[in-house]
């Protein structure tokens, strides 16, 4: 009874603390003042309609990109299949602010590559066509190239979970590949497909680094300009409660979408699929399909990237970049094992007490990662003022600010581990420990935690990954003079900088090139 008296307890206090941030900023939206007229009639609608338009935009691309790449890897061999179920996913390792740093340096006005080929064909700007990549189309495709993963990812774990009978059942029907491939695959596909599609958008919209570099005007870049610029902290929140809403509402379209739809084939006719081996002009579209999302996703910025590192990198590295990348690591680990710990005390508490109030807990502590990194930040800023007038101490702009930021963002990928580690064992184990009359502590400690230890490194791993590469969260919430290395690769961009922000981009996209390594072993065991 102890036991269940500590965790549920602990969980309710949790589950508190992360959800009131956003509970605060959903009681501003019926706020009104001055400011807030001045955006409704001037910016409202270019944010709303900017948003909408990137939306779709990169729902699309990431559409097209993500599931195509999923569709020839799982159904056909062809020259570099192998390679490409890794390299397809290697994008996720590339920030969206990074990559827009990098194909601005390369393809902008004054880039590298659009002076070398004005060069090459001594020609001047004005006397050719110019797509102008600094611009909200410009965004769309930078962002698309690194989100398109998501729908990689889901789809390629639902395509492999189908069963070949299908297939098999439309070949005797004499339909050719491609015609299976739009009358059947795209079909029972939907789901999975508007699953990551979803997710990609919501990672769009909720962008800050590329909006702000290039220019374009979205809800969370007028959450920056309305809190900085008007010093606004009631109409940054109203903005950011307007944002967490619509992307309430994305999610509940995509979980609408999925209601009694199973994503993989069930009975005894599952028959794993067999990859065709495809003739010398279908390997080569195929290699072209998975090639060309791969090559400008991932292969050309982090090529472009590691010259400007090798370039550079004796001008920034010093004993203050050596300062932000200790104090990068060190919110990092530190973050991590306390959200480790934190996630397995409301996960466990749903293992230990089989109830709707422990799990409906787990799903309220989830709710922290659907809000983009701006919202929450702005939601924790109006939350720790009220605690510094009320308790009379300074709780914003320190470090523990940006901590408890991390926490509320990032708890749910931790839990998520979690899920799915005690999902692997079995609750015979619990009630075999029970009637052999070992306690709560000697069952966590002889039986739980041996065989959890794998999902904690898990989450430790994923939980510092995303840790490492937040930006407008840490850029609100940091105290003075504190940076990590988003922080200055973003500053040293805006300073035009662009050749020296490689180097700490360089370090957080090789940190995310592990991460992304250990996912796709992960995908492969599984």
């Amino acid at each position: 009874m102890k036991i269940f008296n500590k965790l549920t307890i602990s969980s309710v206090l949790l589950t508190l603390l992360i959800s009131t941030p956003a509970l605060i900023l959903v009681s501003n939206i019926f706020s009104s003042s001055k400011n807030w007229e001045h955006l409704v009639h001037t910016v409202l609608f270019e944010y709303i309609f900017n948003s909408l338009y990137i939306m779709v935009g990169v729902a699309v691309l990431t559409s097209i990109m993500g599931f195509s790449t999923a569709y020839v890897t799982t159904f056909f061999k062809f020259s570099g299949s192998r390679f490409f179920h890794y390299a397809s996913i290697l994008p996720f390792a590339m920030p969206t602010y990074i990559i827009s740093y990098i194909y601005g340096g390369m393809f902008d006005i004054t880039g590298t590559v659009t002076t070398f080929i004005l060069d090459l064909f001594e020609k001047r700007l004005d006397e050719v066509y110019f797509f102008d990549i600094m611009s909200i189309e410009g965004a769309i495709i930078v962002m698309s190239l690194v989100l398109y993963p998501y729908v990689y990812l889901i789809s390629k774990t639902y395509l492999k979970a189908e069963s070949s009978s299908i297939i098999d059942a439309s070949k005797t029907m004499g339909l050719s590949n491609f015609q299976i491939f739009y009358k059947v695959i795209i079909p029972i596909s939907r789901p999975a497909i508007v699953a990551g599609v979803i997710l990609a958008v919501m990672e769009a919209v909720a962008d800050f680094g590329v909006m702000d570099y290039y220019g374009v005007s979205t809800f969370v870049t007028g959450i920056f300009r309305t809190w900085l610029g008007m010093g606004s902290v009631e109409d940054a929140s109203k903005l950011a409660s307007m944002l967490m809403l619509f992307i309430f509402l994305l999610i509940f379209l995509e979980r609408f979408q999925r209601r009694n739809r199973k994503y993989k084939s069930s009975g005894k006719d599952f028959k794993p699929i067999t990859k065709e081996k495809l003739s010398k002009t279908g390997n080569i579209i195929a290699f072209l399909v998975c090639f060309i999302p791969f090559f400008f996703g991932f292969l050309l910025p982090f090529t472009q990237m590691s010259y400007w590192f090798y370039i550079s990198y004796e001008d920034i590295i010093d004993e203050s970049f050596l300062t932000v990348l200790i104090q990068t690591l060190s919110l990092g680990i530190f973050s991590s094992i306390l959200i480790t710990i934190l996630a397995f005390i409301i996960t466990y508490n749903v293992r230990v007490h089989k109830n709707k109030i422990a799990e409906n807990l787990v799903q309220i502590s989830k709710l922290g990662y659907s809000i983009p990194g701006a919202v929450v930040a702005v939601g924790i800023l109006s939350f720790f003022s009220l605690v510094d007038k009320s308790l009379n101490i300074l709780i914003s702009g320190t470090v523990l600010a940006i901590i408890f930021g991390y926490v509320v963002r990032f708890i749910a990928v931790s839990i998520n581990n979690y899920e799915a580690g005690f999902s692997k064992i079995p609750q015979t184990y619990d009630d075999a420990c029970k009637t052999m009359q070992i306690g709560g502590f000697q069952t966590f400690f002889k039986m739980i935690l041996p065989l959890i230890k794998g999902s904690m490194t898990a989450s430790f791993i994923i939980v510092f990954i995303e840790v490492v590469k937040e930006l407008p969260l840490t850029m609100i919430l940091r105290p003075f003079n504190f940076d990590t290395l988003p922080v200055m690769s973003h500053e040293l961009v805006t300073q035009s900088q662009i050749i020296e922000s490689s180097v700490p981009a360089m370090f957080i996209v090789l940190l995310g090139i592990v991460s992304v390594i250990l996912l796709a072993r992960k995908m492969v065991k599984d």
